[in-house]
């Protein structure tokens, strides 16, 4: 390993400090890592704070895509719907309560109760709740009358997008300098960027480009993450852009005194499967357009709605397949068990009757709800994004 300093805290870096930094974060999916970038502690820090924040504001598409990561998983999340409603989202594209709903009525012949749970084992739990406070209750015949079912949302769920900020913009730069260093630059080339990662008050080096897509190659409907460096010694710009589930689209400076040889990098990566891309970027901005997108002038009426619309579609096809095959799986199971046929016995024409009855019936409220969702709910209309 050669010698070489911490791009942050001007620690020598060795075998025993070497962080090996993901140049995406993989709370985002990213793979690629670079070694002689930033120590460990820093890379703890950045983390703790910066990618945190950053994971954090791109979670809803992480859960809406169901990203895979290097490790651990995305973490669940709760929405509201437009309802007002709420529902947690989890990776593999389930629902879950939010909460469990206990209510009670009273009627003639008592009280009315009525419980619904996440899961069986919480179910029990609250009838047993129901026993403590009602002991003539017969708790067997309330877990008897129990039944476990899918339950869809009759309305949408909003996902309110909001990029950007302190934080989140610093790992934005971080990934673009562990580029520039891969790439065989050192970091004190990048003035701009280590001013802005250094200094609690550094004037941010990034901003947001939409004004005409900078990718030649865009794949359709792939919600990729890239990140291109370039190096030009003529004017002395290391340009960088840097690019989040097709949506979020920023392009920053981090030196403008450039003097070493021309050099670019490119690292891209389909976060669904973790593939890499091979993509293509013209970043020939000049000094003045980097600094509109700084002032949020290179943001087109529509444009963020735009790039939503062309990734979100994806999301949806993903998520029907997913639940679909979770459907099909668990209704063929079900049905199987308890058509009454003993296993290695030959199915009877009555044993055939009750396995297409239950079958049905597990797969009927993921058809209902299929029929009852318009085109427009599987759009983007309750997906919205704000920059900051």
């Amino acid at each position: 390993m050669k010698n070489s300093e911490c791009a942050l805290c001007g620690t020598e870096i060795s075998s025993g400090n070497d962080s090996k930094e993901h140049v995406i974060p993989n709370a985002i999916g990213g793979r690629k890592k670079v070694s002689g970038f930033i120590c460990r502690e820093c890379n703890n820090k950045s983390g703790d704070n910066w990618e945190v924040e950053l994971a954090s504001q791109l979670n809803p598409l992480s859960l809406f895509f169901s990203i895979s990561r290097d490790r651990g998983e995305v973490p669940s999340q709760r929405f509201g719907t437009t309802s007002g409603n709420k529902v947690v989202l989890n990776v593999d594209g389930t629902m879950d309560l939010a909460k469990p709903v206990y209510s009670e009525s009273p009627h003639e012949a008592g009280v009315n109760i009525k419980i619904t749970a996440r899961s069986m084992k919480e179910a029990n739990r609250m009838l047993n709740g129901v026993k403590r406070k009602y002991p003539q209750v017969n708790l067997e015949e309330l877990v008897s009358l129990s039944e476990k079912r899918s339950i869809y949302p009759s309305d949408m769920i909003n996902f309110n997008l909001s990029f950007g900020g302190e934080l989140a913009g610093r790992s934005i730069v971080k990934s673009a300098l562990a580029l520039v260093v891969e790439a065989g630059v050192s970091a004190k080339e990048c003035e701009h960027a280590r001013e802005y990662l250094t200094n609690q008050d550094g004037e941010a080096c990034f901003g947001y480009f939409y004004e005409k897509d900078l990718v030649l190659n865009r794949p359709e409907g792939i919600p990729f993450h890239c990140v291109y460096v370039k190096g030009h010694s003529k004017s002395g710009q290391i340009l960088g852009y840097v690019e989040y589930f097709g949506v979020q689209r920023m392009v920053m400076s981090l030196s403008s005194q450039f003097t070493g040889e021309d050099f670019e990098n490119i690292y891209a990566i389909n976060p669904i499967t973790g593939a890499a891309l091979g993509l293509k970027v013209d970043l020939q901005l000049t000094p003045n357009e980097i600094q509109d997108s700084y002032d949020y002038k290179k943001i087109p009426d529509g444009a963020i709605k735009e790039a939503l619309a062309q990734v979100i579609p994806t999301g949806m096809e993903l998520s029907f397949q997913k639940e679909r095959d979770r459907v099909l799986n668990g209704a063929i199971l079900y049905a199987f068990e308890n058509c009454g046929a003993k296993e290695g016995q030959v199915l009877t024409d009555e044993h055939l009757r009750k396995v297409t009855s239950l079958l049905f019936e597990k797969i009927e409220p993921f058809l209902l709800h299929q029929l009852t969702i318009s085109k427009e709910v599987k759009q983007y209309r309750n997906c919205t994004a704000s920059l900051h």
